[in-house]
């Protein structure tokens, strides 16, 4: 299969011998290369990304992990307040290293984690 690639910063693809029009390439404006590889990969292997998920002092977190709060939280939507040292336990991380999942006295929530320290 034939196509072609931009040997720049973007990483871009073409099934048609073009220039590279990608805001912010090192190659924008340069004819495309082309590539003959079967599986569109273009010789990377693929990268797996590890998130590093830490509270509010640096520390890093793993899912099952104890929390605290470190101010009082109003919860949206309600006249609920969660207040400063209330624990969550058993945390589970999410694909954004900025939240965690947890419980908060029986609610499930998504906290930041700039509001949480480690127990």
């Amino acid at each position: 299969m034939t196509h072609y690639i931009c040997k720049g910063s973007c990483g871009g693809s073409s099934e048609e011998m073009t220039v590279c029009e990608t805001d912010g390439c090192t190659n924008q404006w340069e004819m495309m290369e082309e590539c003959n590889c079967a599986d569109g990969m273009h010789g990377k292997k693929e990268e797996v990304k590890v998130i590093v998920v830490k509270d509010s002092n640096g520390t890093v977190l793993k899912d099952g992990d104890d929390v605290v709060l470190i101010k009082d939280l109003p919860l949206r939507g309600s006249s609920t307040v969660y207040k400063r040292g209330t624990k969550a336990t058993n945390i589970k991380l999410t694909d954004n290293a900025d939240e965690i999942d947890c419980k908060l006295d029986g609610s499930a929530i998504v906290l930041r984690t700039e509001f949480l320290k480690k127990v």
